[in-house]
């Protein structure tokens, strides 16, 4: 310290600061008797200068310093540098003679550079030896009475719970969940700012106030109980109801409460609410994408066994008003799409909704242009149009407010990128149709468009009447016409298998070309990715062969129609297409010729075809086997040669049975497989 055993004398020089000292220990104030008094305090004497008079054993004890050392030494030399070099301790001394005493609170320094926080009182001593009484004349001024006491471990916890009140503050204000406590009478006595501003109320206006005011009327009842358990029996208990907010909103809150006790004594009870909105919107998402899987089960099941589209139309919007998520369900189908109005939509099927309602739907599928989103039929997605009651649009708020029902979802029903349909539903519920509901519902939309283009290609299998398309196209686009076309041979597609997306294996005949000269063309085809040769005589070849691109075979197919054949002779491509009476020629054929630019539609007949019974398939395939085959073929299946992996019989066995080698018994069983899977599949004995 700067002013440790440093005399700081006046210009009166030493023997005057001295001569002060001495009166002063003349003065009758025995300050080693007071400060005895109390441990923690020390009293001391200062001249008129500022300076330590004396020091006794309190002061000794409190600061460190012994008294040859402070004695003689200005007052300043006890604070800290910073201080001291403010002026503070002449501004004592200074407030001191003008008030007569002067109180101040700070830290001070030791003598082993300790701190310490101190309270001190600085009175003065007149030269009539009066204290404490303001001075006006320096001449009147004998010296100062320094009363010091230690505060430190006040000052400590003062500051500790300081700390931790600002903490626990700063986590009440900080907490986004309502904290509050009331008496045994149910009346607040602490609450949080969020319990304010959730509520709308002015924080002096809550105090008093029963916690129930705030809760919804028609949880009140259970809530009252609750508090009841907690202030009775001890109970923690949690509970959920409804806060009413200023605004008139009802927000879900979870309470976790707990009784407020006091040696025994029970004050009351205290807790936490939490909005739980977010919790609850997923608890209800979760419920309907639990009702909506259900109703999409029970109409998958429907659509595996329906005979129509319009059984299994019937099927989803009856299924849907069933469920309690939603309010009713319409379907329609589409047509072509125009750049002016977009794809028009006819209603079919309806439930829950009168006729007349189920056509002002129309305007969801193809919304006005102020609508938010895409079309759904356009954009090939869910859309969904929430809070309608409200909506900006005033035909749709009309409806909402005229039928029980808050929020639409229109489903596209797709076959391969081909709208077929639209699927409306409606919910009470504003916030329905979230992220997961839609997911399901896009899933669900295609699954139909498939059923259904799916039923179209089945039943075309069955029909005695189709209509017949007959194309002819040069298109290069087509991996045949190339082929062909560089080759200059005739290929005969016998059969196109589709392995996943825009990957399919073709079966082809080559006449006229050397397989040595196909291989190489095909391998400079990027659409081909590989080739087997299957079989090859003198002027034909049988190849299997991968492609990588679309085919016509899968687009007749997206439109319930089927390639019967397909030849290609030089380059130009005969194609027969199937059609049956429920698709749309003119968008089928704008379909091909649009992926097929360089084809052009020869033909259309209708054609009358032999209706094939099990009996007569039957009869077809006993007549193209063998007695031997025939037999070969019953002991296999009735004998569980193919119940694998658990048959139990292998060939052998059979073969004894029968009298015959292994050998001959397999000969016989693989000509009657390879007899009866001609017949199936159509392919010539």
């Amino acid at each position: 310290m700067g002013d440790r055993a440093v005399t700081d004398d006046t210009s009166n020089g030493s023997a005057q600061s001295t001569a002060s000292r001495s009166q002063l220990a003349e003065f009758d104030l025995d300050s080693s008797d007071l400060s005895a008094l109390v441990s923690d305090c020390a009293i001391a004497l200062i001249d008129a200068d500022g300076s330590v008079a004396t020091w006794n054993a309190g002061a000794r004890h409190l600061t460190g310093y012994e008294a040859e050392t402070i004695v003689g030494t200005h007052y300043r030399t006890v604070f800290p540098a910073a201080v001291r070099e403010a002026g503070r301790p002449e501004r004592i001394l200074e407030r001191a003679r003008a008030e007569g005493t002067a109180a101040d609170e700070g830290w001070r320094i030791g003598a082993d550079d300790s701190r310490l926080w101190v309270r001190e009182t600085v009175a003065t001593i007149r030269a009539d030896g009066e204290v404490g009484t303001p001075v006006g004349s320096a001449t009147d001024l004998r010296g100062y009475v320094w009363v010091v006491c230690d505060r430190t471990d006040d000052y400590e916890r003062e500051r500790d719970l300081r700390e931790e009140t600002a903490f626990t503050e700063s986590i009440l204000e900080a907490q986004p969940d309502l904290l509050y406590a009331a008496d045994t009478d149910r009346s607040l006595i602490e609450w949080n700012e969020e319990l304010e501003r959730v509520t709308g109320s002015d924080g002096a206006a809550l105090a008093g106030v029963d916690p129930l005011t705030f809760i919804a009327p028609e949880d009140r009842d259970h809530i009252g109980e609750a508090i009841k358990r907690i202030l009775e029996e001890g109970d923690r208990v949690t509970a959920e109801a409804r806060v009413l907010t200023g605004d008139g909103a009802r927000i879900p809150y979870e309470f976790n409460s707990a009784r407020i006790v006091d040696d025994g004594k029970v004050l009351g009870f205290t807790g936490v609410g939490r909005d739980i909105s977010d919790r609850k919107a997923r608890q209800r998402q979760r419920e309907r994408l639990e009702r909506l899987n259900a109703v999409v089960r029970t109409i998958d099941e429907t659509m595996v066994t329906a005979d129509s589209r319009e059984e299994i139309e019937t099927a989803i919007v009856e299924e849907f008003p069933a469920a309690d998520a939603y309010r009713f369900a319409v379907i329609g189908r589409a047509s072509g799409a125009t750049t002016a109005t977009g794809y028009s939509w006819e209603p079919v099927a309806r439930a829950g909704i009168d006729a007349a309602a189920a056509d002002e739907f129309a305007s969801f599928v193809d919304p006005p242009v102020d609508a938010d989103g895409e079309p759904a039929l356009e954009a090939r997605a869910v859309q969904r149009y929430d809070h309608l009651r409200e909506s900006p649009i005033e035909a749709w708020r009309r409806h909402a407010r005229a039928r029980p029902f808050d929020a639409v979802a229109v489903v596209p029903i797709v076959a391969s990128d081909r709208p077929l349909g639209a699927l409306v539903i409606g919910a009470d519920d504003p916030a329905a149709f979230g992220d997961r509901e839609r997911e399901v519902l896009q899933e669900f939309g295609s699954t139909v468009g498939h059923a259904i283009n799916a039923m179209a290609v089945r039943r075309l299998l069955y029909q005695d009447t189709v209509v017949e398309l007959e194309f002819e196209s040069t298109d290069r686009r087509d991996a045949c016409v190339r082929l062909s076309d560089e080759l200059e041979c005739s290929i005969s597609v016998d059969h196109v298998l589709p392995l996943a997306d825009a990957v399919f294996v073709y079966y082809l005949t080559v006449s006229d070309a050397d397989p040595d000269r196909v291989r190489e063309v095909a391998r400079d085809d990027e659409a081909i990715t590989e080739l087997r040769l299957i079989d090859a005589d003198d002027d034909e070849s049988y190849w299997e062969c991968v492609v990588r691109n679309s085919t016509i075979t899968d687009l007749v197919a997206d439109y319930g129609a089927r390639l019967q054949s397909k030849t290609v002779r030089d380059g130009v491509a005969e194609l027969t297409v199937h059609v049956g009476s429920s698709v749309d020629l003119h968008d089928l054929v704008d379909a091909i010729t649009a992926a097929y630019p360089d084809s052009r539609l020869r033909s259309k007949r209708t054609v009358e075809r032999p209706v094939e019974t099990r009996g007569d398939f039957r009869q077809t395939v006993e007549s193209m086997l063998t007695d031997k085959q025939r037999t070969a073929l019953e002991a296999a299946y009735h004998g569980g040669y193919f119940e694998w992996p658990t048959r139990n019989s292998d060939a052998g066995e059979i073969a004894d049975r029968l009298g015959i080698a292994r050998q001959t018994f397999h000969q016989h069983l693989r000509v009657a497989q390879a007899k009866l899977l001609s017949a199936y599949f159509g392919a010539p004995d």
